[in-house]
């Protein structure tokens, strides 16, 4: 299983992906919602790629929907966890990349997992789509 972390940064954010070892796969600057759409693209294309991102992002960013629509399983990973863990290596401050990458590396470690949450789709699916 691969995973792709996502982390706001000045300018867009930061997508990077690991595989099931924790390697860092690839890393990508996201800037507007085409790019977004792009990132989706790319995950769909690699096969089992799960997306976490911090859960205050999944609500003001369109990426998390993007994903789903796209059948992509989407992982949050709360702040009350996050934080103490960037703190704890050294992330506080910036280090977009390595916290990125630190939330990839989230669904691997079995005593972190159970505090994700899996992000559920709000649409019906009986609701057309009307553009």
């Amino acid at each position: 299983m691969m995973t792709c972390g996502f982390w706001p940064r000045r300018g867009g954010a930061i997508a990077v992906v690991v595989d099931r070892t924790g390697r860092v796969r690839s890393a990508m600057l996201i800037a507007g919602p085409d790019a977004a759409s792009g990132l989706v693209t790319h995950l769909v294309a690699g096969d089992g790629v799960e997306l976490v991102l911090p859960e205050a992002l999944a609500r003001g960013d369109p990426l998390a929907g993007l994903a789903l629509s796209a059948g992509l399983p989407v992982w949050l990973a709360p702040a009350a966890t996050v934080e103490p863990l960037r703190r704890a290596a050294g992330l506080a401050i910036g280090a977009a990349r390595a916290s990125a990458a630190l939330l990839a590396r989230l669904p691997a470690i079995p005593a972190l997992r159970h505090v994700l949450r899996r992000l559920e789709s709000a649409a019906d699916p009986r609701q057309l789509t009307l553009l």
